[in-house]
């Protein structure tokens, strides 16, 4: 998500944007509460060490139900308040180590300034340096990060962060002579650190399946499968080679044969959800081909497909597959 002006801010109030794992809205920095400095060292350092995000001080929020918040208006915070430069310098000395790349904009509106931070996501766990506790952003909520949560975001130094850089369902093959029409699936993957991963897997769910469509894959590849309840399947495809750093791979390749007297109907509403995973983090984002049009995260993507979380409960494994 894209945030830089009054417009964009506009745009969340208009279309009621709720909350996330990476966008919080604040109304001011709540300097009423004694420990405020330590409040905000806590939300941007839990930001830091989940996936990284934006928060939007200036903007008030309206709690609607079952802890759902959403922006109602924007409340510039007076310029006596707080300036971009002691904002930096607050972040600066009560989060360690310091998070690089923090973007700070000021939006100035009548009455004070808007800030937009955007918190990137960090290498290595960020400690509050004022109680000492690692917090993590779990939803829209913070929490005390767990001792293995926090090893595991001190590694991701270690290894290299893996992006899935888009996919593609295209429809290679529709022979007159038969009832069936072919996609074909691939994953573009990159490495966007800089040392070489050797472990990864693709999961890649289809929210429609039927017994007008079904699957095959070639021999080259790792593949297996799970039907994970009467309308989704679960395809997982494991890494072939290693990844190196700012290296893009195809991974997939996997195909669709479709009855071409349900062709429409099954591509219609199809969201491809996929699920990159490496060693200390995960990507996520799902594909939506009659639209041609990406979702990222995984707040969003559960929104998309309306759920407040995955579901993930096998019914059946397949061992034997298909082979071209």
């Amino acid at each position: 998500m894209n945030i830089e002006s009054i417009a964009d801010i506009q745009f969340l109030i208009d279309n009621s944007v709720e909350e996330s794992t990476e966008l919080e809205y604040k109304r001011s920095f709540a300097k009423a509460n004694p420990k405020w400095k330590e409040e905000l060292a806590k939300d941007i350092s839990a930001m830091a060490n989940a996936n990284g995000g934006i928060f939007i001080y200036g903007l008030a929020e309206k709690n609607v139900s079952n802890g759902l918040s959403l922006p109602e208006l924007i409340t510039p915070i007076p310029s006596t308040e707080m300036t971009k430069d002691q904002l930096s310098q607050l972040l600066s000395s009560n989060i360690t180590p310091k998070i690089n790349n923090i973007e700070i904009s000021v939006l100035p509106q009548e009455g004070g300034n808007v800030f937009i931070l955007h918190v990137p996501k960090g290498i290595t766990a960020h400690q509050n340096k004022i109680n000492h506790l690692y917090y993590i952003r779990r939803n829209a909520t913070v929490e005390v990060m767990e001792d293995y949560e926090i090893r595991d975001v001190m590694n991701r130094q270690s290894n290299s962060p893996l992006e899935i850089d888009g996919c593609g369902l295209y429809k290679t093959k529709n022979d007159p002579y038969s009832n069936k029409a072919e996609y074909t699936f691939m994953a573009k993957i990159q490495n966007v650190g800089h040392s070489v991963c050797e472990v990864y897997k693709l999961n890649v769910y289809f929210n429609k399946i039927s017994l007008h469509c079904d699957f095959s894959f070639p021999s080259k590849e790792n593949f297996s499968y799970t039907a994970l309840d009467a309308e989704r399947l679960k395809i997982s495809c494991k890494y072939q080679e290693p990844i190196f750093g700012g290296e893009t791979l195809e991974m997939g390749h996997f195909v669709l044969h479709i009855d071409k007297d349900h062709e429409e109907e099954f591509l219609d509403g199809l969201i491809i959800d996929m699920i990159l995973f490496y060693p200390g983090g995960s990507c996520d984002v799902a594909f939506i081909p009659s639209e041609q049009r990406y979702v990222e995260g995984r707040d969003k993507i559960n929104t998309l497909l309306g759920r407040d979380k995955r579901i993930d409960y096998p019914i059946l494994e397949v061992d034997s597959l298909k082979e071209n």
